[in-house]
């Protein structure tokens, strides 16, 4: 029956977790269960160099102070303070959150890299950079939505992107469950990307942008500052949202104020290379007609 198994033609297509049982269900080599035995080798050594880490993890208090510092200079001098935390634990962490998933592991792997997304600062401009490098090899509406809400800071453009990544990810295997998580997240990046641009919001403006209707984008945004995620009050007279400021120190202030100015000075920019095209774009139809 050896010449009609079909394990080593379809094998080297598999991830390591999905391989293990077709080997346990054969009759396997001595140097198949050796190799078995090094990779859990590998696996305690991983588990081993970020034992401080996992440590850190288990650990209620630690993970209640963290989640409850929104000052990233905070947060930091608390690491190295408190806990002596040095920036190359990270490494060994994602190393261990890689190593854990292509053997299955997914869960683990997610709470590894959900503490250090915790530690480690934002990079959604180098994303975008990178997503804008690749757009001539590779588009799709995920893509184009980032492309929209980060770089040219076209909210409309977002709003009809994120409907059509809706289609796409009910339509994915493997993306079709995070269906609800995906919308969520997605409507609060285009809300924080919104408010370091406004200071005060109009709640019927708000809810057109993230495809609500009044009444949800205001209890929406009510959970949010209720679940402490957002720095806000809501003037049920006027209908608005007015941002508030959070306690920070100096440097952290100085560090959103660039930060802001930046994203402005970006959409401001966009907005007007837009409108230069299109009077462009106006003239050589009259010149032509």
């Amino acid at each position: 029956m050896a010449k009609f198994d079909l394990t080593c033609r379809i094998g080297q297509y598999l991830d390591r977790h999905l391989a293990f049982p077709l080997l346990e269900f054969l009759d396997t080599k001595r140097e198949l269960k050796a190799r078995r035995a090094e990779v859990v080798r590998e696996l305690g050594t991983l588990q081993n160099n970020v034992s401080t880490v996992v440590g850190w993890m288990n650990d209620e208090k630690v993970m209640k102070k963290m989640e409850e510092m929104r000052d990233s200079k905070a947060l930091n001098n608390y690491l190295v303070q408190d806990l002596e935390f040095k920036i190359e634990m990270m490494d060994g962490l994602v190393k261990l959150a890689k190593y854990r998933y292509e053997c299955g592991n997914y869960s683990i792997s997610t709470s590894y890299l959900y503490f250090y997304m915790l530690i480690m600062p934002p990079t959604d401009k180098d994303l975008v950079k990178v997503i804008q490098q690749e757009s001539y090899t590779y588009r799709d509406p995920i893509t184009e939505f980032l492309e929209h809400l980060y770089v040219n800071f076209d909210f409309d453009g977002a709003r009809q992107k994120l409907q059509e990544c809706q289609t796409v990810v009910f339509n994915d295997f493997f993306l079709i469950a995070l269906l609800s998580e995906f919308v969520e997240n997605a409507r609060l990046m285009i809300f924080e990307t919104f408010c370091r641009i406004h200071q005060c919001i109009s709640i019927s403006m708000l809810a057109e942008k993230l495809n609500m209707k009044a009444d949800v984008a205001e209890c929406w945004i009510v959970n949010l500052i209720r679940n402490a995620r957002l720095d806000a009050k809501i003037d049920s007279k006027l209908g608005h949202v007015v941002m508030g400021g959070q306690p920070a120190s100096p440097y952290q202030q100085l560090v959103e104020k660039i930060e802001t100015l930046s994203v402005r000075s970006e959409a401001l920019e966009n907005l007007i290379e837009r409108k230069l095209k299109a009077k462009n774009q106006d003239r050589v139809s009259i010149v032509w007609n």
